[in-house]
């Protein structure tokens, strides 16, 4: 009853705990705020001063703000990996000074360029809920394709290149078709059409390797530099970068990809066609991989039939370093973007510090392991 009574005469709230101490405050307070009246200060200022640990707090509310404004602009997965890109970059250039130069970051981009542009398309397909694990294939007969025709049969280098292109997405129209047709699961569905793929490569290009030299493609793909400076299949990789990040972020076409991969039935009860935005997806996916077959062309002069082998678990593997979610629904072109370049930065500076190809094949994995498990750790939060 006696704590009742109390209830009502503060009107239901907890008594204060240390009244003497806030009737000891007051005075303080009143004289800060008199003393900033008379200077001149802002009605928002003269409530805030005098009361104890305000500097502090204000401190700590400014400093979240900061991280909350990175957070709104990256994402809350995509601060992660920036985070993971500037730590890992910081750690290299301790070991050797190198590594921070304008020359080095320009080669880790010009190195990601190819890979960067393949895993954006997959990412879009991997948030729609599907895999394509014929993209390195794809990349090697398009390749094979542009070579032989435009050396071996002499047609020009630019319908070659076309030629090229247009087999990239006749590929991944073809795995469209036998997804959508038959619902196969499309990781097995593409490990099938890999190895047809690449039998076509091999056929095509008889298992030789196809040289030749047109100085002005070249250039334009993959050998020039825009402005003396920035190698030109890094402005590929830029221009393929902003396209992917409208498509997925920014159009009806992304929404009703986020909303397939998420939940497939839900998304055809909501009046969205999942078949169609998978089997563009594919077609991106393919197109992805002819653009980054003439780069590669371009750049190295020469074709191989083996070229692009392990291309498609490396794409996957950006994608989910980038926090795209295995399971569909989730991603970001910028996770993959960082992704990419986290790959990149591993290889590069285990490069600089001298180390064998197998152990930079052992810490990439180290690498894909560990985001995978954040990725799951963050999947099952959501």
């Amino acid at each position: 009853m006696r704590l009742r009574g109390l209830l009502l005469r503060t009107g239901g709230a907890a008594p204060a705990l240390d009244a003497g101490a806030d009737h000891e405050s007051r005075p303080r307070r009143a004289r800060a705020r008199r003393r900033c009246r008379d200077q001149g200060c802002s009605d928002s200022r003269r409530d805030h001063l005098g009361r104890p640990g305000n500097d502090r707090m204000d401190t700590a509310i400014a400093a979240r703000r900061r991280l909350g404004a990175l957070q709104r602009i990256f994402g809350l997965r995509d601060f992660g990996v920036l985070v993971a890109a500037v730590l890992i970059a910081v750690f290299f250039s301790a070991l050797t000074p190198v590594f921070l130069t304008s020359y080095n970051l320009f080669n880790i981009l010009r190195q990601t360029a190819e890979l960067g542009i393949i895993a954006m398309a997959m990412t879009i397909l991997i948030v729609g809920g599907e895999f394509d694990l014929s993209v390195g294939a794809i990349y090697a007969v398009t390749g094979v394709v542009a070579g032989v025709l435009a050396s071996r049969v002499g047609v020009d280098i630019w319908l070659a290149a076309a030629a090229g292109i247009l087999s990239a997405l006749a590929l991944g129209a073809l795995n469209a078709v036998l997804i959508a047709s038959t619902r196969i699961n499309s990781f097995i569905a593409t490990l099938a059409t890999m190895m047809v793929y690449r039998g076509i490569a091999m056929v095509l290009s008889q298992g030789q390797p196809i040289s030749f030299r047109l100085d002005f493609f070249m250039d334009l793909f993959g050998r020039a530099e825009l402005f003396g400076v920035l190698p030109v299949p890094v402005v590929w990789f830029a221009a393929w970068g902003v396209f992917a990040y409208v498509l997925l972020h920014r159009t009806t076409f992304g929404v009703r990809v986020f909303a397939t991969g998420d939940n497939r039935e839900a998304a055809e009860l909501a009046g969205i066609k999942t078949a169609r935005v998978k089997s563009i997806a594919f077609l991106i996916t393919a197109l992805a991989s002819g653009l980054a077959a003439l780069i590669s062309l371009s750049f190295l002069k020469t074709v191989t039939p083996t070229q692009g082998t392990g291309l498609e678990l490396e794409a996957i593997a950006a994608a989910v370093i980038g926090g795209t979610a295995m399971s569909g629904g989730v991603g970001s072109i910028l996770g993959t973007f960082l992704g990419t370049f986290i790959m990149a930065e591993v290889r590069t500076g285990l490069v600089l510090l001298g180390t064998d190809a197998y152990v930079q094949d052992a810490f990439v994995g180290l690498v894909i392991a560990l985001a995978v498990i954040v990725n799951v750790k963050l999947s099952a939060r959501k």
